[in-house]
């Protein structure tokens, strides 16, 4: 949430001044901005750089479209942990005893 909240102040960012802004080591935010990435959180576009090579620069995608995605995943969790504790419910102690 505090990679994203911060895109959402300053988007079109690098993961060196995004590490800068959270005052984090670059690899932390790097994982944080990938895992954001493959939930289609963040977005990604590169830039060319004069002296040659590239780097790239991340933004939020729109905030309704966050909140509509977090929603969903929130409601899938708890629709995962009730299935869970239904079963859970249906054991006996000895069950129980060796699913640990």
């Amino acid at each position: 949430m505090e990679v994203y909240a911060s895109l959402l102040k300053r988007p079109l960012v690098s993961v060196e001044e995004l590490s800068e802004i959270l005052q984090k080591d670059r690899s932390t935010v790097y994982k944080a901005l990938q895992n954001l990435l493959d939930k289609g959180l963040v977005e990604r576009e590169y830039r060319i750089l004069r002296g040659g090579g590239y780097k790239y620069l991340y933004k939020p995608i729109p905030f309704e479209k966050f909140r509509e995605e977090m929603i969903k995943n929130i409601n899938e969790w708890a629709r995962r942990l009730i299935d869970f504790l239904d079963e859970f419910e249906k054991m006996n102690k000895e069950e129980i005893v060796q699913m640990l």
